[in-house]
């Protein structure tokens, strides 16, 4: 009980009943791997906007022109084409610009998410002249192949940038990400598990 208090005060979070067992939204037993999975209630989409904006932002300081949810509004005949969650067009000089799309996958299963990526996204992104770039993160927080790969890029062009070892600056960007996934992850386990709701006016903390 002394943890259950310390925890909701952390996050910010009141108690409404502990004793609740299944999730509210599905009936099914609110257990961990669940909590981190569930489609419904919007943790799993508060958590993507979390870590895409982890990465939005770690763009725009190592200078690279990157905006998010591009591609919606191009036109009548690609109205129903699925906007990058972050579109930076200087990504690679001389290269099409590199649209990322993250995801959070349940368990551990990084290449299949990036193959299921690849097979709905490179059609559109190549008719836009554009690079699809999967940054797939398993819920417990393993990282695909090529989002390894493209926060190795941009650790790089931030230690560059701020005239930091790299080796420093990827540590820290892998921090900043994982525990933001944590984070969102223990969030969607309390209300879901313990049901828990957001105190009145709280719209960010968490």
């Amino acid at each position: 009980m002394i943890f259950t208090k310390l925890t909701s005060s952390a996050l910010e979070l009141r108690v409404l009943d502990y004793r609740t067992k299944r999730c509210a939204r599905t009936d099914i037993r609110a257990e961990r791997h669940h909590a981190v999975t569930c489609k419904r209630g919007g943790d799993a989409i508060s958590r993507h906007n979390k870590l895409r904006d982890v990465v939005l932002q770690t763009c725009h300081r190592a200078c690279i022109s990157a905006k998010a949810e591009a591609g919606s509004g191009l036109g009548h005949e690609l109205r129903n084409t699925r906007p990058a969650d972050i579109l930076a067009s200087n990504w690679l000089c001389g290269k099409p610009a590199a649209a990322f799309d993250l995801t959070v996958h349940a368990g551990s299963a990084a290449v299949a998410a990036e193959l299921r990526k690849h097979s709905a996204n490179d059609a559109k992104c190549s008719e836009l002249g554009w690079t699809c770039i999967p940054l797939v993160a398993e819920s417990y927080g393993a990282w695909g192949s090529e989002a390894v790969q493209a926060i190795s890029r941009l650790a790089s062009c931030l230690a560059t940038r701020t005239n930091s070892p790299k080796s420093k600056v990827v540590c820290s960007l892998y921090g900043r990400l994982n525990l933001t996934l944590v984070r969102a992850n223990a969030r969607a386990f309390l209300l879901l598990r313990c049901g828990y709701s957001l105190q009145e006016g709280d719209s960010s903390s968490l």
